[in-house]
């Protein structure tokens, strides 16, 4: 196999695996979203600030993604590195969250 068909396959298959992962991390900030309707007060600012904070990184995650999408051979290998921190950062913050507000 030519050596870029194999470099775009695999990276086609690692942004396919970075959309799914954002995905799944979208679907549980609905989760969190979904509680903020349902709480009050002082509860219900804490899901929003969170909330907040969450959809800055997802909208950090997304940006890393996009670059990723267009990226050279050659500078792949740094914005993997920054994706990838920018997706677990962001699903470290959502785990957090959510086992925070499940008490």
């Amino acid at each position: 196999m030519d050596e870029n068909v194999k470099d775009a396959n695999v990276k086609k298959s690692y942004l396919a695996k970075l959309s799914d992962k954002l995905n799944d991390l979208d679907k549980k900030l609905d989760e969190l979203k979904a509680k903020v309707a349902s709480s009050a007060g002082t509860a219900k600012a804490e899901y929003e600030k969170t909330i907040n904070e969450l959809q800055g990184k997802r909208k950090e995650a997304e940006e890393h993604l996009k670059t990723l999408k267009v990226a050279s051979k050659e500078g792949l290998k740094e914005i993997k590195k920054g994706t990838k921190k920018a997706l677990d950062s962001m699903s470290k913050s959502i785990d957090n969250a959510m086992r925070r507000f499940k008490k």
